[in-house]
């Protein structure tokens, strides 16, 4: 499902990204304190415990299409710590980062999609 926003605003990007649930377990299961650490900003960090795989699946696929979305250059995972996703119904949920001291801030919107083992999320900056 594509999102859409009202006449008088432009879409100034668009991201999408897709992750393997079985990848991400893996990926867990070597890194779970590193994560946590820098990936995760302060609230996502209280929660991580109680975060499913699907969930933190979501969640990481989530900030990726955010970030590709942006436009920004890479500023390490230390980057995602100040992203912060809000759920809304169903599969939609609502993004904002201000990224390191550039000055910017960035709102967005977006869904997650799924297929089998993989989790996968669009996210779309309007101005």
């Amino acid at each position: 499902m594509l999102l859409v926003k009202q006449k008088n605003t432009t879409l100034r990007g668009v991201g999408v990204d897709l992750v393997s649930r079985h990848r991400v377990k893996q990926f867990l299961s070597r890194h779970r304190d590193y994560v946590r650490d820098r990936f995760l900003n302060a609230s996502e960090r209280r929660s991580f415990k109680n975060l499913s795989l699907q969930a933190f699946a979501e969640l990481f696929a989530a900030k990726e299409a955010f970030f590709k979305a942006c436009g920004e250059s890479w500023m390490g995972l230390e980057g995602f710590q100040g992203m912060k996703i809000k759920r809304l119904r169903g599969d939609h949920f609502e993004m904002d980062w201000r990224p390191g001291h550039t000055g910017r801030h960035y709102h967005g919107e977006g869904h997650f999609f799924r297929s089998g083992d993989l989790v996968g999320a669009q996210a779309m900056i309007w101005g």
